[in-house]
């Protein structure tokens, strides 16, 4: 197991436990259009438009609870016909690393363009001290790579391309049908709002503030009816979305809880 596997399965649990930092969206239908399966921490969305199906990240590597989530869902993992990475993490792009068996095998796969540079290796996810943490996936060569503000129509769904640099230098947010914004690891969401996402988590949370700035002035939020986060759940509030996103959640601080209605420990699955 890689170091980031491991710190992403292991560490993370331990060190917030009972932190409300990590509340996603339970495996169920969210609006019409959207329903995710839910891999401890991380949601993994499905939008369907018609007989189109496409998919946002793809959670973590062998999770034993996506194909029978898709099920529930009602939803073929077949059919999906394209899956749109919002970054190269292993809790978003692992459930489809080269070595392991496709459970999205008709699904063309997109991720940005900066992204690639991770997993290529000339960026390191994190910097500690004199080492680089390696980001551990590997995907299939016929992935495609997105530039800023490129659109991707599938199907009846069309797809926009964000560039939010900060969580990973290559972070992407999607924008679909100009009213479904999907904002994987840029923001955080609790009751009072959105949130610069947590700062161990980061590469650089002051350019994720920043990112998360251009991000809303990009963006006709009088049209958005839905923004989804991959940690934290959705809301149907869009400027409520960016309301504290010059602020980054302490959760060191003692006592500090994020989202009190969260679970006390989301790896704890039955």
């Amino acid at each position: 197991m890689r170091l980031i596997d491991y710190f992403a399965t292991h560490i993370v649990p331990r060190m917030y436990r009972g932190k409300g930092a990590l509340h996603p969206a339970e495996t169920g239908r969210l609006t019409d259009d959207v329903w995710c399966v839910r891999e401890y921490d991380v949601d993994i969305f499905f939008i369907r438009k018609g007989d189109t199906v496409i998919a946002i990240d793809a959670g973590y590597k062998s999770h034993p609870g996506l194909l029978s989530g898709c099920r529930a869902l009602g939803i073929e993992p077949g059919e999906v016909t394209a899956l749109f990475l919002t970054h190269a993490d292993p809790d978003h792009a692992g459930g489809i690393d080269a070595r392991l068996e496709d459970p999205f095998p008709h699904a063309q796969v997109w991720l940005g363009e900066r992204e690639e540079n991770y997993l290529t290796n000339v960026w390191h996810r994190k910097q500690l001290g004199p080492f680089g943490l390696k980001n551990s996936v590997t995907l299939r060569p016929s992935y495609r790579l997105l530039k800023d503000g490129e659109t991707v129509t599938v199907g009846g769904l069309r797809v926009q391309a964000l560039l939010t640099p900060g969580h990973t230098l290559g972070h992407l947010c999607y924008l679909i049908d100009d009213r479904l914004l999907f904002t994987g690891d840029s923001l955080a969401l609790n009751k009072d709002g959105g949130w610069c996402f947590f700062d161990l988590f980061n590469y650089d949370s002051q350019l994720n503030i920043r990112s998360l700035h251009t991000l809303r002035e990009r963006l006709d939020l009088s049209r958005i009816e839905y923004v989804f986060t991959s940690h934290n759940g959705f809301t149907d509030d869009a400027a409520g979305a960016f309301r504290h996103m010059d602020v980054i959640p302490d959760l060191k601080r003692k006592g500090f809880v994020f989202d009190e209605t969260a679970p006390y420990d989301c790896f704890a699955e039955e």
